[in-house]
């Protein structure tokens, strides 16, 4: 596995990320992730973006915006699962590299608030609980 695959992974959560927000499309997404320091041309994005609806994680459309066409995609259930789901381990891997620069009170406040958003996600999507940390 080399760069290429871990920002990849990188760039499907800021995806699914922003989905969630709301709807997407392809060069608006490019913009929002320019912002965070990824530089991905459509040939790169479109790949991404057509693989996370292929696994259920967005569905699409085509829209008419003045003359163009454009493709809007949305998060689904699944992709909302999957968010949640990728938080926690996300936040479980960055509690592990900054632990000595995190407080008991900061990681204290984040677990409660993922152990929030599993529990709604839980009872709105069917998602059976997962264990993020101590309570």
């Amino acid at each position: 596995m080399g760069n290429r695959d871990l920002i990849g992974g990188f760039v499907r959560l800021h995806v699914l990320h922003h989905a969630n927000s709301g709807p997407i499309f392809g060069i608006g997404i490019v913009e929002k992730l320019a912002f965070h320091g990824y530089v991905l041309s459509s040939g790169t994005l479109y790949p991404i973006l057509h693989g996370l609806e292929r696994d259920g994680f967005l569905v699409s459309r085509t829209e008419v915006v003045g003359k163009k066409r454009r493709r809007i995609y949305e998060i689904t259930a699944e992709g909302q699962k999957t968010l949640i789901l990728s938080k926690a381990r996300l936040w479980e891997l960055f509690k592990e590299v900054f632990e000595d620069e995190l407080s008991p009170d900061t990681a204290g406040h984040v677990e409660k608030a993922l152990r929030i958003a599993m529990v709604k996600a839980s009872q709105h999507a069917g998602l059976s609980r997962a264990k993020i940390g101590p309570k």
